[in-house]
């Protein structure tokens, strides 16, 4: 019997917990040690000293040598105790959301479009959204690119089988995807990942490269043959001034150009080595599934890897890097023409290799927003694996239930709707369960197509584009009522499927700004047209004779219902979806009950 996620994510915490305990006590012992080798270095330049150069000059060297490894190891240690605090974090996380509480996901505020075709209505993004319910990305790109999945669903049933064998991979692979987003987190500001992002489609080839590579590679050569005679005094020290001079003359004709390679490129390299890491996890796993297979081979050019290539990168910023110190800059540029040099190798592994750099920042978002998928399969092993079918229109569901209720609280239904132009019409009391019903059949529909486990006992589907209408706004800025707002939406629905696209359309109470004569007829046409141009789909209503249309419709309209029980001058809701039109109604009994009427 396999573990239940809580266990698991419980025994990773305490392990990460002890792992980072014994890192914090190296990382002392490190620095102690360091600061004694330190203090050794003084006290043997003074207590040695009347021993001759010949003992002080070595043993000085090889403390100085044992101080440099120490501060070498003492950053990897630190690398690796942020590493395991990031995976304590991650697995702390999964226990709340276990719990119900996913507050601390980001909730995707930025994507929420309300001109979406589903997302607004759906409530796809924002606060306790879905989104933050299925976020686990650790990089800006992948945020976006799990957004970017959730609004553009895969309609192909092959690729989605594809997809669905990629993420149940990515489920199974529990470390890999943790250590993966604990690489991937970072708080650097937002700027630099633009910056980064940019890369890719700005030019930084440099005017005059011939020259400029002329003088880094002459210039510093004729400076250190020219410092040694000066040494051995055969030529006077104004020549080697002279020289000094000049590299720092040229440097002067560059500063703008250096000026902006260090905006574009400097102190960006721990950003950029995060990104290695995700590339070197990524090239270093042998995937099984066919997609992350055919995402894996995005990440080599010309018998290199892609964290190799860009590992180069790294080196060459952290040697720009130097230039932010005052000594080294000194002494660098006076003899190396050290920032020109560095800015020539940069624009040169721009030249050869910039147009990559979008690639395997794609394939990297790819991963990081699959493995989001992947850790919410995992989380709810018990749900069902959807059946994509393509050759007629089918939605079957067998206790079909809403993924952010509860399991304590939330009330599955079946549901079917089998062939095109039909549509089932919903009646119901007020908070019966409609709305959530409507918003149960899109999320997992979209779940479905995204190659992901939906929240039910099983379920046959046909990959379709979706279409809401549940939560239309007015737009006083553009003079444009909540009706005539409506109106537009229901507009676009049509004009879509007149042009042959084929669409599940979800509408919460229709018309809800005219009058009940002008809505109930035009409702009734509304769907006359539906079923008209072979769209699928849910009516949601409170107007009763809209169910009559069944009786005109008997192949295409199914009449269901959501009940309320009234008794002992209280309200009971069971959520149970039944065959037939509701028979009772409680917006009188609620507002004497909250003393609103008589």
């Amino acid at each position: 019997m396999n573990a239940s996620p809580q266990f698991v994510y419980q025994e990773l915490l305490s392990g990460y917990q002890s792992k980072l305990q014994q890192t914090v006590r190296k990382l002392k012992w490190i620095a102690l040690t360091r600061l004694i080798i330190f203090v050794s270095i003084i006290l043997s330049a003074v207590y040695l000293w009347s021993f001759g150069v010949q003992v002080v000059v070595p043993v000085a060297v090889f403390l100085f040598a044992s101080f440099l490894y120490l501060v070498k190891v003492y950053i990897l240690k630190e690398k690796e105790k942020q590493f395991y605090q990031n995976l304590i974090r991650i697995n702390e996380d999964e226990l709340k959301a276990l719990d119900g509480n996913f507050d601390h996901f980001k909730d995707g505020s930025e994507f929420i479009n309300i001109h979406h075709s589903f997302s607004f209505d759906l409530d796809l993004f924002g606060l306790r959204s879905f989104f933050q319910f299925l976020n686990r990305t650790s990089t800006q790109r992948g945020q976006k690119k799990l957004a970017c999945l959730l609004e553009n669903s895969e309609l192909n049933p092959e690729k989605i089988i594809k997809k669905q064998k990629a993420i149940q991979e990515l489920a199974e692979e529990l470390d890999w995807r943790q250590h993966f987003a604990a690489k991937g987190k970072t708080d650097s500001d937002q700027r630099d990942f633009d910056l980064i992002f940019q890369w890719s489609s700005t030019s930084f080839r440099l005017k005059n490269e011939q020259v400029i590579h002329l003088f880094i590679k002459v210039f510093p050569i004729l400076t250190i043959i020219v410092i040694l005679l000066n040494i051995f005094s055969i030529v006077p020290w104004g020549l080697v001034l002279l020289f000094i001079l000049s590299q720092w003359a040229i440097y002067g004709f560059s500063t703008k150009t250096i000026q902006r390679f260090h905006q574009q490129f400097g102190s960006r390299s721990e950003i950029l080595s995060k990104y290695i890491e995700m590339l070197h996890d990524i090239e270093n796993k042998r995937f099984q599934s066919e997609q992350l297979q055919q995402l894996k081979t995005g990440l080599y050019f010309q018998n290199q890897s892609a964290s190799q290539i860009s590992n180069n990168l790294v080196k060459l910023i952290a040697q720009l890097d130097y230039g932010r110190n005052m000594v080294l800059t000194l002494v660098f540029n006076s003899v190396f023409l050290w920032d020109i040099r560095c800015i020539y190798k940069l624009s040169k592994w721009h030249q050869q290799y910039h147009h990559l750099l979008d690639q395997w920042f794609d394939v990297i978002a790819e991963f990081d927003a699959l493995s989001s998928f992947g850790n919410y399969n995992f989380n709810h092993a018990e749900w069902a694996l959807p059946v994509p079918q393509s050759d007629y229109f089918i939605f079957d569901t067998e206790k079909l239930g809403h993924p952010l209720i509860n399991t304590q609280k939330r009330v599955d239904n079946d549901f079917i709707l089998d062939g095109r132009g039909k549509l089932a019409i919903i009646t119901g009391a007020n908070m019966a369960g409609k709305s959530t019903f409507l918003r149960t059949v899109g999320i997992n529909l979209i779940l479905a197509m995204n190659g992901c486990k939906v929240c039910a006992r099983q379920m046959k589907f046909t990959p379709i584009a979706l279409y809401t209408n549940m939560r239309t706004t007015d737009n006083l800025m553009n003079d444009e009522s909540y009706f005539y707002a409506e109106l537009l939406r229901l507009q676009q629905l049509l004009e879509r499927i007149r042009k042959g696209e084929k669409l599940f359309v979800i509408i919460d109470e229709m018309l809800k700004g005219t009058n009940s004569v002008d809505k109930l007829n035009g409702s009734k046409e509304l769907i006359k047209q539906l079923i008209s141009l072979e769209a699928v789909g849910i009516v949601a209503t409170h107007d009763l004779k809209l169910t009559e249309l069944a009786n005109q419709f008997p192949d295409s309209i199914q009449n269901q219902c959501f009940e309320v029980q009234l008794a002992n001058d209280d309200l009971s809701f069971d959520y149970r979806l039944r065959p037939g039109v509701t028979q009772t109604m409680n917006a009188t009994f609620l507002m004497k009950k909250m003393e609103i009427i008589g």
